[in-house]
């Protein structure tokens, strides 16, 4: 079962990857683990993104309760997005694989003085006939449109065919304040 877990997150990272394709691995950030209690045999994990070198200056903390069902954290970052101010965007995925693979996404934008800015946590589960997943959509990328963070639904034909792109929020950038977006029209056939 595990193994059709693993065939599914590959298939779906490939879709991912298509969609988000100006998102890349990075060595720039690392994650490092704190084992809360290491009596149980699933004991809690917290999780901080750091950046390489200063391990110290934690940009981002997160629990992970559900260790048994935990497989990994992926960290990609997107350079240049196209918002005022903002430098980079750091992807961080955490995987948990069970019958289907549940996958939490979490985005922060780090601005030229090294602020960092959260975006809402978007959640996808991938199981064997999966053909969708909900991302943020930057407007340097495919889709993006400028002054806006768009969190899109994204379908697929096969794994590297977009069949359409629909709209879910739009979050307006303005110098440093996200709010929300009347942008409402946006769906690629």
């Amino acid at each position: 079962m595990k193994n059709v877990a693993i065939i599914i997150i590959l298939f779906q990272s490939f879709q991912y990857a298509y969609a988000q394709k100006s998102f890349s691995e990075t060595t720039k950030y690392l994650v490092t683990t704190d084992i809360k209690d290491q009596g149980q045999e699933y004991p809690e994990y917290v999780v901080s993104l750091v950046r390489s070198g200063d391990s110290l200056e934690k940009i981002a903390t997160l629990t992970i309760e559900d260790t048994e069902l935990f497989e990994d954290i992926f960290l990609t970052t997107l350079e240049n997005p196209g918002l005022e101010g903002v430098s980079e965007v750091i992807k961080m995925e955490v995987e948990y694989l069970a019958c289907c693979a549940h996958v939490e996404s979490y985005y922060y934008m780090v601005k030229g003085n090294g602020e960092v800015i959260a975006l809402p946590e978007l959640n996808n589960v991938y199981c064997e006939n999966s053909d969708t997943d909900i991302q943020y959509i930057f407007p340097n990328q495919e889709y993006g449109i400028t002054g806006n963070i768009l969190q899109t639904q994204t379908f697929y034909k096969s794994t590297s065919d977009i069949k359409y792109v629909n709209l879910k929020q739009s979050f307006a950038w303005n110098n440093g304040i996200i709010g929300f977006s009347k942008t409402t029209a946006l769906t690629a056939y």
